[in-house]
């Protein structure tokens, strides 16, 4: 487990990150798309249902019935999308969750339940018993929580890293994997030979940018 003298802090950091990313998640614009753009512009589409001219990369949420700029996906636990302008505060958020649940969950599974010689450390079948016989079903309840949206976690971030790799968004690439058209470039694509995709290192460094550009944008139109 984690040394008691840090763990306090340990445990405050991670829950106040995730507590910020959260707020700056899902409580901003993610990047609506509220103005007509000119349509003289070939890299804009038509957009029918919110009746105005949308960037190529934007798209339509059903949920929010509205379009985001870069649109990833919707959330559901937070009834929010992540798009353009709250895309790298979701980045964050993930990390965040993955420190603070496995420390969660290492602290149950590796220090309560290994508390005894007679239980093996990290084994789930052998804790059981240790759990039945002090009563901690709530404490394990929380380990077991703990331990599943660790995984969640992990897996959302892996897929997240694998498609900003690519310079892709959630949205595109499902259209791409089930054949249906974003665009006319996006059609016949897939990783590899996505219109977006500009290398590796290029795609990183477009997608920071292009946070960083949002957030500026952002703040200027406040002013």
């Amino acid at each position: 487990g984690i040394n008691a003298e840090y763990g306090d802090i340990y445990y405050f950091y991670f829950w106040l990150m995730v507590y910020l990313s959260v707020l700056y998640t899902f409580k901003q614009d993610p990047g609506k798309v509220a103005v007509v753009q000119s349509k003289n512009n070939n890299h804009l589409l038509y957009c029918e249902k919110c009746s105005l001219i949308k960037p190529v990369r934007a798209a339509h949420c059903r949920f929010c019935d509205l379009c985001v700029d870069r649109y990833d996906h919707h959330n559901i636990w937070f009834d929010q999308c992540v798009g353009a302008r709250n895309h790298l505060s979701f980045l964050i958020l993930l990390v965040a969750l993955i420190n603070l649940t496995f420390s969660t969950a290492w602290d149950f599974f590796g220090s309560t339940c290994g508390k005894r010689e007679e239980y093996s450390r990290l084994a789930l079948p052998n804790c059981l018993p240790y759990i039945s016989a002090n009563k901690s079903s709530v404490l394990f309840a929380i380990g077991l929580f703990s331990l599943v949206v660790l995984l969640a976690s992990i897996y959302q971030l892996l897929v997240q890293i694998k498609l900003i790799t690519f310079n892709l968004t959630g949205y595109e690439e499902r259209c791409l994997r089930r054949g249906y058209p974003i665009h006319d470039d996006l059609l016949h694509s897939h990783y590899y030979h996505s219109p977006f995709h500009k290398g590796f290192k290029n795609n990183w460094y477009t997608f920071l940018l292009s946070v960083k550009h949002r957030i500026i944008s952002k703040t200027l139109d406040t002013v």
